[in-house]
């Protein structure tokens, strides 16, 4: 076929981990990715494969361990291998590397976290085989682009997260109690914890944190411990994290807060999605300078203070919503799931037959 004036073949193969493999059942397993849990196979996996069935391309999707009983995998021109994580087999996953590049396929790597904190484990173990018969890596920020070039024989490219949902209408206007939202990962609660203790200290009163995010890491305790002891001034609410726990929170709060280390070495890299999603939401965001988050200075809040932002939002209301508008222009041409779909097509079509 021929995308772009460039002719491929179609079949594109994606190499999925037993968290996807329940989406698999779907009618329209593209569809359905855009609502998996997993963020890599939502923004990445599921938004590059509705994009490339748009273009009239085929998708096939097998469990990377169960490549064996997939049949013939000559079919595939490219085979793309989404995020590999700590707690999955090396061994079948090297293996399904390795069998679908002999049977012909243009193996593509796709990155969203960076591999090489450590020299020990699966997840540097795995990239360091993979990425030697990689004819293409994928990345989702620029930063990431340069941490994993020297790691890389090949260009690297980048391709944003995309934003999935529909803009929502810019609203700042607190009243009487300032509410606040943090939601992600639960590894990402060590760069808020230092800023509960400001907001106590020094925040605006009275203030309301609501995290979202996974249970079990003493989040819950903490919260019901600090209202006992500071409610109304300062309250604390944990909320399960959930897609639809999201989308809520962001529609009840004020403010995003983003706290994060641009010095380390994990999240250094992250793409500019958490930020995106809350301007998208409506909602202003006052956020760690993060280098994807720079590009969004002028619409939201990007600085090493967060205390700082959140004084600055409450004086000047009018300015807050005016970047909020700028904000969703942005991602609008940048970041939604058509603009990134068309970038995932351009670089599908761009690749030769294996």
């Amino acid at each position: 076929m021929t995308i772009a004036g460039n002719p491929v073949r179609a079949d594109i193969l994606w190499l999925v981990t037993p968290v996807v493999t329940p989406y698999l059942h779907a009618a329209r397993v593209e569809q359905a990715l855009l609502s998996c849990d997993l963020a890599s196979a939502r923004l990445r996996m599921g938004v590059a494969a509705s994009a490339w069935r748009a273009a009239g391309g085929t998708n096939r999707f097998i469990e990377a361990t169960q490549h064996q009983q997939a049949g013939d995998l000559s079919a595939a021109g490219i085979c793309v291998v989404p995020k590999f994580a700590g707690d999955l087999p090396l061994a079948p996953w090297l293996d399904a590397v390795q069998a679908v590049k002999r049977a012909g396929a243009r193996l593509v790597i796709d990155i969203c976290d960076y591999p090489f904190r450590t020299d020990k484990g699966a997840v540097p173990a795995f990239y360091r085989e993979a990425l030697k018969l990689a004819d293409a890596v994928v990345v989702n920020a620029q930063r990431m682009a340069e941490q994993m070039t020297p790691h890389c024989r090949q260009p690297v490219t980048v391709i944003e997260d995309a934003v999935l949902d529909e803009a929502a209408t810019p609203r700042f206007a607190p009243a009487g109690r300032l509410n606040l939202l943090w939601f992600g990962h639960p590894s990402n609660l060590r760069f808020l914890e230092p800023w509960i203790n400001v907001l106590i200290e020094q925040g605006p009163k009275p203030c309301r944190l609501t995290v979202v995010s996974e249970d079990g890491f003493g989040v819950k305790e903490a919260a019901a411990s600090l209202n006992a002891q500071l409610a109304p001034s300062f309250e604390m609410a944990f909320v399960d994290w959930s897609l639809a726990a999201t989308r809520r929170e962001l529609e009840r709060c004020d403010i995003a807060i983003l706290p994060s280390d641009p010095a380390d070495a994990r999240k250094s890299g992250a793409s500019a999605n958490r930020l995106a999603e809350v301007l998208q939401a409506g909602r202003f965001a006052v956020a760690s300078p993060l280098h994807s988050y720079l590009v969004f200075s002028e619409m939201a809040w990007v600085g090493e203070n967060l205390l700082q932002g959140l004084q600055w939002s409450l004086a000047n209301p009018e300015g807050v919503i005016a970047r909020i508008h700028k904000g969703q222009a942005l991602v609008r041409e940048h970041y939604a799931m058509d603009a990134i779909g068309r970038q995932w097509r351009a670089f599908f079509a761009a690749l030769p037959a294996g």
